[in-house]
C-alpha cells in the first residue's frame, strides 16, 4: 500500500475523495474524519486530514500490515 502523503488539506481531500468540502467539514465536526491536532498558537492554521489514521483504521479486521 502506498500512502501519497500522511496529511491532506480539505481541498485536496475533496479532490481525492469526490466529497464536497461542506460534507468533509461535517465529517470532521462529528469525528468521522481524523485531523492533525493544532497547538494553541496555530488555531487559524489549515485543517489537515490525517490519512495515515484513516488507512490504519480501514485496515483493521483485514489481513493487512502497514510497514515503513
Amino acid at each position: 500500500m502506498n500512502i501519497p502523503s500522511p496529511y491532506l488539506t480539505i481541498e485536496a481531500f475533496s479532490q481525492h475523495s469526490g466529497l464536497s468540502k461542506s460534507t468533509i467539514r461535517d465529517m470532521i465536526a462529528d469525528g468521522r474524519l481524523p485531523v492533525r491536532g493544532k497547538s494553541a498558537d496555530m488555531k487559524r492554521g489549515k485543517v489537515l486530514i490525517n490519512l495515515l489514521a484513516l488507512y490504519t483504521d480501514a485496515s483493521k479486521g483485514c489481513d493487512v500490515s502497514l510497514n515503513a
